[in-house]
Protein backbone atom coordinates (compact mmCIF):
# COMPACT_ATOMS: atom_id res chain seq x y z
CA UNK A 1 0.00 0.00 0.00
CA UNK A 2 2.81 2.59 0.69
CA UNK A 3 3.67 2.58 -3.27
CA UNK A 4 0.02 3.64 -4.39
CA UNK A 5 0.39 6.81 -3.21
CA UNK A 6 3.89 7.78 -4.74
CA UNK A 7 2.14 5.87 -8.50
CA UNK A 8 -0.53 8.16 -7.60
CA UNK A 9 2.13 11.17 -7.94
CA UNK A 10 3.47 9.67 -10.65
CA UNK A 11 0.22 9.52 -12.61
CA UNK A 12 -1.16 12.47 -11.67
CA UNK A 13 1.85 14.67 -12.01
CA UNK A 14 0.78 16.39 -15.42
CA UNK A 15 -2.74 15.88 -15.29
CA UNK A 16 -3.66 16.79 -18.84
CA UNK A 17 -1.28 14.75 -20.85
CA UNK A 18 -2.04 11.31 -18.28
CA UNK A 19 -5.95 12.23 -19.29
CA UNK A 20 -5.11 12.07 -23.00
CA UNK A 21 -3.24 9.33 -22.42
CA UNK A 22 -5.65 7.57 -20.80
CA UNK A 23 -8.62 8.77 -23.51
CA UNK A 24 -6.02 7.37 -26.49
CA UNK A 25 -5.54 4.52 -24.67
CA UNK A 26 -8.92 3.53 -24.49
CA UNK A 27 -9.83 4.01 -27.88
CA UNK A 28 -7.34 1.90 -28.69
CA UNK A 29 -8.54 -0.68 -26.60
CA UNK A 30 -12.27 0.14 -27.94
CA UNK A 31 -10.96 -0.87 -31.19
CA UNK A 32 -9.39 -3.97 -30.40
CA UNK A 33 -11.94 -5.47 -27.91
CA UNK A 34 -14.82 -4.43 -31.21
CA UNK A 35 -12.48 -5.66 -34.03
CA UNK A 36 -11.34 -9.12 -31.89
CA UNK A 37 -15.52 -9.53 -31.42
CA UNK A 38 -16.00 -9.05 -35.04
CA UNK A 39 -13.61 -11.49 -36.19
CA UNK A 40 -14.95 -14.31 -33.75
CA UNK A 41 -18.25 -13.79 -35.26
CA UNK A 42 -17.57 -14.11 -38.41
CA UNK A 43 -15.33 -17.32 -38.02
CA UNK A 44 -18.11 -18.79 -35.55
CA UNK A 45 -20.59 -17.92 -38.53
CA UNK A 46 -18.53 -19.82 -41.08
CA UNK A 47 -18.00 -22.96 -38.57
CA UNK A 48 -22.05 -22.69 -37.82
CA UNK A 49 -21.89 -23.39 -41.61
CA UNK A 50 -21.64 -26.73 -42.48
CA UNK A 51 -19.48 -28.87 -44.81
CA UNK A 52 -22.34 -31.90 -45.37
CA UNK A 53 -24.51 -29.08 -46.46
CA UNK A 54 -24.64 -28.42 -50.18
CA UNK A 55 -25.95 -25.59 -52.03
CA UNK A 56 -26.75 -26.71 -55.68
CA UNK A 57 -27.74 -24.14 -58.11
CA UNK A 58 -28.00 -23.12 -61.74
CA UNK A 59 -24.50 -22.51 -63.24
CA UNK A 60 -24.62 -19.96 -65.90
CA UNK A 61 -26.64 -16.64 -66.83
CA UNK A 62 -30.28 -17.08 -67.76
CA UNK A 63 -33.52 -17.74 -65.43
CA UNK A 64 -32.29 -18.03 -61.76
CA UNK A 65 -34.46 -21.65 -61.44
CA UNK A 66 -33.07 -24.76 -61.09
CA UNK A 67 -36.21 -27.71 -62.45
CA UNK A 68 -37.70 -29.32 -59.61
CA UNK A 69 -37.69 -32.38 -61.59
CA UNK A 70 -33.59 -32.29 -60.72
CA UNK A 71 -34.19 -33.42 -56.73
CA UNK A 72 -35.01 -37.42 -58.20
CA UNK A 73 -31.27 -36.95 -60.04
CA UNK A 74 -29.93 -35.51 -57.28
CA UNK A 75 -30.71 -37.89 -54.62
CA UNK A 76 -29.30 -41.09 -57.16
CA UNK A 77 -25.83 -39.60 -56.44
CA UNK A 78 -23.69 -41.44 -54.22
CA UNK A 79 -23.22 -39.81 -50.19
CA UNK A 80 -26.51 -37.79 -51.29
CA UNK A 81 -28.87 -38.40 -48.30
CA UNK A 82 -31.77 -35.45 -49.06
CA UNK A 83 -32.74 -33.04 -51.11
CA UNK A 84 -35.04 -30.22 -50.87
CA UNK A 85 -35.98 -26.81 -52.82
CA UNK A 86 -36.15 -23.43 -51.89
CA UNK A 87 -36.89 -20.43 -53.69
CA UNK A 88 -36.70 -16.58 -52.19
CA UNK A 89 -39.44 -14.37 -54.00
CA UNK A 90 -39.99 -10.95 -52.37
CA UNK A 91 -41.78 -7.57 -52.87
CA UNK A 92 -42.93 -4.88 -50.04
CA UNK A 93 -45.66 -5.41 -47.21
CA UNK A 94 -47.83 -1.82 -46.57
CA UNK A 95 -45.83 0.50 -49.38
CA UNK A 96 -42.56 0.27 -51.03
CA UNK A 97 -40.48 1.50 -48.88
CA UNK A 98 -41.23 -1.97 -46.00
CA UNK A 99 -39.87 -4.67 -48.74
CA UNK A 100 -40.11 -7.67 -47.52
CA UNK A 101 -38.66 -11.73 -48.68
CA UNK A 102 -40.15 -15.19 -48.18
CA UNK A 103 -38.87 -18.39 -48.51
CA UNK A 104 -40.52 -20.79 -49.73
CA UNK A 105 -39.39 -24.35 -48.62
CA UNK A 106 -40.63 -28.28 -49.74
CA UNK A 107 -41.25 -30.82 -47.85
CA UNK A 108 -37.80 -32.60 -48.65
CA UNK A 109 -36.38 -29.62 -46.73
CA UNK A 110 -37.38 -31.88 -43.44
CA UNK A 111 -34.49 -33.66 -44.19
CA UNK A 112 -32.06 -31.92 -46.47
CA UNK A 113 -31.65 -28.93 -43.93
CA UNK A 114 -32.59 -30.35 -40.50
CA UNK A 115 -30.77 -26.93 -39.01
CA UNK A 116 -33.96 -25.11 -40.00
CA UNK A 117 -35.77 -23.86 -37.13
CA UNK A 118 -38.72 -25.98 -37.17
CA UNK A 119 -40.26 -28.77 -35.07
CA UNK A 120 -42.34 -31.81 -36.62
CA UNK A 121 -45.09 -29.77 -35.34
CA UNK A 122 -44.34 -27.26 -36.91
CA UNK A 123 -43.63 -28.85 -40.62
CA UNK A 124 -47.20 -30.36 -39.83
CA UNK A 125 -48.88 -27.15 -39.73
CA UNK A 126 -47.59 -25.76 -42.96
CA UNK A 127 -48.49 -28.66 -44.69
CA UNK A 128 -51.41 -28.25 -43.34
CA UNK A 129 -52.31 -24.74 -43.89
CA UNK A 130 -50.28 -23.76 -47.15
CA UNK A 131 -51.20 -20.00 -46.61
CA UNK A 132 -48.81 -19.98 -43.57
CA UNK A 133 -45.85 -18.75 -42.87
CA UNK A 134 -43.06 -18.86 -39.46
CA UNK A 135 -40.82 -16.13 -38.73
CA UNK A 136 -37.96 -16.07 -36.44
CA UNK A 137 -37.69 -13.92 -33.53
CA UNK A 138 -36.00 -11.19 -35.59
CA UNK A 139 -38.40 -11.02 -38.34
CA UNK A 140 -41.41 -10.97 -35.83
CA UNK A 141 -39.41 -8.12 -33.72
CA UNK A 142 -39.16 -5.94 -36.88
CA UNK A 143 -42.57 -6.04 -37.95
CA UNK A 144 -44.19 -6.51 -34.84
CA UNK A 145 -46.11 -9.94 -35.78
CA UNK A 146 -48.16 -12.11 -33.92
CA UNK A 147 -49.44 -15.55 -34.02
CA UNK A 148 -52.61 -15.68 -36.05
CA UNK A 149 -52.12 -12.42 -37.40
CA UNK A 150 -51.83 -11.67 -41.42
CA UNK A 151 -48.23 -10.46 -43.18
CA UNK A 152 -48.97 -9.51 -47.17
CA UNK A 153 -46.98 -9.77 -49.86
CA UNK A 154 -47.70 -6.84 -52.55
CA UNK A 155 -45.88 -7.72 -55.85
CA UNK A 156 -46.11 -6.09 -59.87
CA UNK A 157 -48.72 -7.16 -62.27
CA UNK A 158 -48.54 -10.71 -63.46
CA UNK A 159 -46.60 -12.74 -60.41
CA UNK A 160 -49.99 -14.57 -59.48
CA UNK A 161 -52.24 -17.06 -61.75
CA UNK A 162 -55.53 -15.15 -61.07
CA UNK A 163 -53.86 -11.79 -62.11
CA UNK A 164 -53.94 -10.49 -58.17
CA UNK A 165 -50.82 -8.81 -56.78
CA UNK A 166 -50.94 -9.53 -53.22
CA UNK A 167 -50.65 -12.85 -51.12
CA UNK A 168 -51.61 -12.98 -47.65
CA UNK A 169 -50.03 -15.24 -45.01
CA UNK A 170 -51.25 -16.46 -41.54
CA UNK A 171 -48.70 -16.72 -39.36
CA UNK A 172 -48.71 -19.82 -37.88
CA UNK A 173 -45.39 -19.34 -35.40
CA UNK A 174 -42.60 -17.47 -34.24
CA UNK A 175 -39.28 -19.43 -34.14
CA UNK A 176 -35.97 -19.55 -33.09
CA UNK A 177 -33.03 -17.51 -35.26
CA UNK A 178 -30.89 -20.61 -36.83
CA UNK A 179 -27.37 -20.84 -36.19
CA UNK A 180 -24.63 -19.68 -39.08
CA UNK A 181 -24.50 -16.26 -41.35
CA UNK A 182 -24.69 -16.17 -45.46
CA UNK A 183 -27.47 -18.71 -46.06
CA UNK A 184 -30.32 -16.66 -45.50
CA UNK A 185 -32.14 -13.30 -45.23
CA UNK A 186 -31.84 -11.50 -42.01
CA UNK A 187 -35.21 -11.29 -42.07
CA UNK A 188 -36.19 -15.20 -42.44
CA UNK A 189 -39.79 -15.87 -43.18
CA UNK A 190 -41.03 -19.33 -43.94
CA UNK A 191 -43.46 -20.41 -46.87
CA UNK A 192 -44.67 -23.70 -48.19
CA UNK A 193 -43.57 -24.22 -51.68
CA UNK A 194 -46.57 -26.26 -52.76
CA UNK A 195 -48.57 -23.18 -51.91
CA UNK A 196 -45.97 -21.02 -54.33
CA UNK A 197 -46.43 -23.68 -57.17
CA UNK A 198 -50.57 -23.27 -56.78
CA UNK A 199 -50.77 -19.73 -56.86
CA UNK A 200 -48.11 -18.45 -58.94
CA UNK A 201 -47.92 -17.15 -62.65
CA UNK A 202 -47.36 -20.91 -64.82
CA UNK A 203 -44.14 -19.42 -65.70
CA UNK A 204 -42.47 -19.48 -62.77
CA UNK A 205 -43.66 -22.98 -61.67
CA UNK A 206 -41.97 -26.12 -61.16
CA UNK A 207 -38.40 -24.19 -60.34
CA UNK A 208 -36.35 -22.98 -57.45
CA UNK A 209 -33.56 -20.86 -56.42
CA UNK A 210 -31.80 -23.39 -55.05
CA UNK A 211 -31.93 -27.36 -54.40
CA UNK A 212 -30.28 -27.97 -50.94
CA UNK A 213 -28.74 -31.31 -50.66
CA UNK A 214 -27.98 -32.73 -47.13
CA UNK A 215 -24.60 -35.66 -47.68
CA UNK A 216 -23.51 -38.40 -45.35
CA UNK A 217 -20.36 -37.17 -44.34
CA UNK A 218 -18.73 -33.63 -44.20
CA UNK A 219 -15.19 -35.44 -45.79
CA UNK A 220 -17.31 -36.28 -49.11
CA UNK A 221 -18.64 -32.71 -49.82
CA UNK A 222 -16.05 -31.76 -52.73
CA UNK A 223 -16.50 -35.19 -54.42
CA UNK A 224 -20.26 -34.85 -54.12
CA UNK A 225 -19.97 -31.24 -55.63
CA UNK A 226 -17.48 -32.46 -58.33
CA UNK A 227 -20.13 -35.70 -58.96
CA UNK A 228 -23.25 -33.56 -59.29
CA UNK A 229 -21.13 -30.67 -61.93
CA UNK A 230 -19.75 -33.87 -63.87
CA UNK A 231 -23.38 -35.35 -64.21
CA UNK A 232 -24.95 -31.93 -64.84
CA UNK A 233 -22.26 -30.61 -67.06
CA UNK A 234 -23.98 -30.60 -70.76
CA UNK A 235 -27.83 -30.86 -68.66
CA UNK A 236 -30.25 -27.38 -69.47
CA UNK A 237 -29.72 -26.07 -67.37
CA UNK A 238 -26.35 -26.77 -65.78
CA UNK A 239 -25.69 -27.03 -62.22
CA UNK A 240 -23.04 -25.26 -59.60
CA UNK A 241 -22.49 -27.19 -56.25
CA UNK A 242 -21.07 -25.22 -53.19
CA UNK A 243 -20.45 -26.75 -49.43
CA UNK A 244 -22.48 -23.99 -46.88
CA UNK A 245 -19.36 -23.46 -45.05
CA UNK A 246 -17.44 -22.81 -48.07
CA UNK A 247 -20.34 -20.76 -49.34
CA UNK A 248 -20.36 -18.72 -45.70
CA UNK A 249 -16.72 -17.86 -46.09
CA UNK A 250 -16.68 -16.55 -49.94
CA UNK A 251 -19.24 -14.41 -48.61
CA UNK A 252 -16.98 -13.30 -45.60
CA UNK A 253 -13.86 -13.21 -48.18
CA UNK A 254 -16.33 -11.27 -51.34
CA UNK A 255 -15.05 -7.95 -52.32
CA UNK A 256 -13.71 -6.95 -48.48
CA UNK A 257 -12.52 -9.49 -46.21
CA UNK A 258 -13.76 -8.39 -43.14
CA UNK A 259 -12.18 -11.33 -40.93
CA UNK A 260 -8.47 -10.45 -41.87
CA UNK A 261 -9.38 -6.75 -42.13
CA UNK A 262 -10.92 -7.31 -38.52
CA UNK A 263 -7.49 -8.88 -37.23
CA UNK A 264 -5.35 -5.52 -38.81
CA UNK A 265 -6.99 -3.25 -37.11
CA UNK A 266 -7.08 -5.09 -33.81
CA UNK A 267 -3.12 -5.23 -34.10
CA UNK A 268 -3.38 -1.58 -35.53
CA UNK A 269 -5.08 -0.90 -32.27
CA UNK A 270 -2.64 -3.34 -29.98
CA UNK A 271 0.11 -1.45 -31.19
CA UNK A 272 -1.06 1.86 -30.72
CA UNK A 273 -1.65 0.57 -26.74
CA UNK A 274 1.95 -0.48 -26.57
CA UNK A 275 3.59 2.24 -28.53
CA UNK A 276 1.81 4.80 -26.25
CA UNK A 277 2.17 2.83 -22.57
CA UNK A 278 6.09 2.33 -23.49
CA UNK A 279 6.77 6.08 -25.05
CA UNK A 280 5.35 7.64 -21.71
CA UNK A 281 6.78 5.24 -18.87
CA UNK A 282 10.21 5.81 -21.08
CA UNK A 283 9.08 9.67 -20.99
CA UNK A 284 8.11 9.53 -17.45
CA UNK A 285 10.83 7.76 -16.23
CA UNK A 286 13.52 9.58 -17.68
CA UNK A 287 11.88 13.20 -16.12
CA UNK A 288 11.79 11.47 -12.79
CA UNK A 289 15.27 10.26 -12.43
CA UNK A 290 15.97 12.12 -9.71
CA UNK A 291 13.04 10.93 -7.89
CA UNK A 292 14.31 7.83 -8.01
CA UNK A 293 17.73 8.44 -7.40
CA UNK A 294 16.47 10.30 -3.81
CA UNK A 295 14.16 6.82 -3.51
CA UNK A 296 16.87 4.55 -3.53
CA UNK A 297 19.19 6.50 -1.53
CA UNK A 298 16.52 5.91 1.23
CA UNK A 299 16.57 2.75 1.33
CA UNK A 300 14.35 1.29 -1.48
CA UNK A 301 15.48 -1.80 -3.32
CA UNK A 302 15.40 -1.98 -6.93
CA UNK A 303 12.62 -4.89 -6.91
CA UNK A 304 10.49 -1.59 -5.08
CA UNK A 305 11.53 0.64 -7.67
CA UNK A 306 10.44 -1.46 -10.40
CA UNK A 307 7.17 -2.81 -8.26
CA UNK A 308 6.95 1.30 -8.72
CA UNK A 309 7.51 1.35 -12.17
CA UNK A 310 4.82 -1.57 -13.22
CA UNK A 311 2.21 -0.09 -10.98
CA UNK A 312 2.39 2.98 -12.66
CA UNK A 313 2.44 1.76 -16.06
CA UNK A 314 -0.41 -1.04 -15.21
CA UNK A 315 -3.09 1.08 -13.04
CA UNK A 316 -4.05 3.20 -16.42
CA UNK A 317 -3.18 0.43 -18.79
CA UNK A 318 -5.55 -1.84 -16.78
CA UNK A 319 -8.03 1.27 -16.62
CA UNK A 320 -8.52 2.12 -20.27
CA UNK A 321 -8.92 -2.05 -20.47
CA UNK A 322 -12.01 -1.63 -18.66
CA UNK A 323 -13.54 1.33 -20.00
CA UNK A 324 -12.43 0.17 -23.42
CA UNK A 325 -13.83 -3.25 -23.20
CA UNK A 326 -17.45 -1.27 -21.96
CA UNK A 327 -17.27 0.79 -24.78
CA UNK A 328 -16.61 -2.14 -27.23
CA UNK A 329 -19.63 -3.88 -26.25
CA UNK A 330 -21.24 -0.87 -26.81
CA UNK A 331 -20.21 -0.92 -30.69
CA UNK A 332 -20.80 -4.50 -31.30
CA UNK A 333 -24.61 -3.86 -29.89
CA UNK A 334 -24.97 -1.38 -32.38
CA UNK A 335 -23.27 -3.39 -34.83
CA UNK A 336 -25.92 -6.23 -34.00
CA UNK A 337 -28.74 -3.62 -33.93
CA UNK A 338 -27.33 -2.70 -38.02
CA UNK A 339 -27.26 -6.94 -38.63
CA UNK A 340 -29.83 -7.35 -37.29
CA UNK A 341 -32.02 -4.49 -39.19
CA UNK A 342 -30.88 -5.75 -42.62
CA UNK A 343 -28.88 -2.10 -42.70
CA UNK A 344 -25.15 -4.12 -42.99
CA UNK A 345 -24.89 -7.99 -44.17
CA UNK A 346 -22.75 -9.67 -41.56
CA UNK A 347 -22.60 -11.80 -38.64
CA UNK A 348 -24.38 -10.45 -35.32
CA UNK A 349 -21.40 -9.28 -33.26
CA UNK A 350 -21.55 -10.31 -29.38
CA UNK A 351 -18.61 -9.36 -27.21
CA UNK A 352 -18.11 -12.20 -24.59
CA UNK A 353 -16.25 -12.64 -21.39
CA UNK A 354 -13.69 -13.80 -22.72
CA UNK A 355 -12.85 -10.96 -24.86
CA UNK A 356 -13.10 -8.66 -21.60
CA UNK A 357 -10.43 -11.50 -20.51
CA UNK A 358 -8.50 -10.93 -23.30
CA UNK A 359 -8.43 -7.10 -22.70
CA UNK A 360 -7.18 -7.34 -19.26
CA UNK A 361 -4.48 -9.90 -20.25
CA UNK A 362 -3.23 -7.83 -22.90
CA UNK A 363 -3.39 -4.69 -20.42
CA UNK A 364 -1.09 -6.40 -18.35
CA UNK A 365 1.33 -7.71 -20.61
CA UNK A 366 1.32 -4.48 -22.45
CA UNK A 367 2.49 -2.80 -19.11
CA UNK A 368 5.31 -5.03 -18.98
CA UNK A 369 6.42 -4.67 -22.04
CA UNK A 370 6.16 -0.96 -21.67
CA UNK A 371 8.30 -1.48 -18.51
CA UNK A 372 11.47 -3.16 -19.91
CA UNK A 373 13.07 -0.34 -20.92
CA UNK A 374 12.60 2.23 -18.13
CA UNK A 375 13.91 -0.59 -15.42
CA UNK A 376 17.00 -1.08 -17.43
CA UNK A 377 17.49 2.55 -17.36
CA UNK A 378 17.04 2.49 -13.11
CA UNK A 379 19.31 -0.58 -13.15
CA UNK A 380 21.95 1.25 -14.49
CA UNK A 381 21.49 4.74 -12.65
CA UNK A 382 24.15 6.29 -10.97
CA UNK A 383 22.71 7.10 -7.94
CA UNK A 384 24.93 9.57 -6.39
CA UNK A 385 25.46 11.29 -9.78
CA UNK A 386 21.80 11.47 -10.61
CA UNK A 387 21.37 13.06 -7.16
CA UNK A 388 24.05 15.85 -7.82
CA UNK A 389 22.12 16.45 -10.65
CA UNK A 390 25.18 15.55 -13.34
Amino acid sequence: MKFLPLVWSAIWRQRTESLLTLFALTVAFTLFGAMLALNVAYEKAIADARMDRLFVTRRFDGPATVPLGYREQLARIPGVTAVGGQIWFGGHEQDVHHPILIMFVDEGMRAAWPELPLSQADWRALDARPAGIFLTRKAAARRNARIGGVVTLNTAPGSRADGGTTWYFTVLGIVPDPPGWGQWNPDLIIANLRYWEETSDLQERNGVNTLRLAIDRPEHARAVCRAIETQFTNANPALSCVPARENAQELAEANINMRKISLGIAAAGLFMILFLCANGMAESVRERLWEFGVLKTFGYSDAGLGLLVVLEAAIPTLLAAVLGAALARAVDAFIAHLAMTGVINMPEVSASSAAFGWALGVALIVALISSVAPLQRLRRMQVGAVVAGR
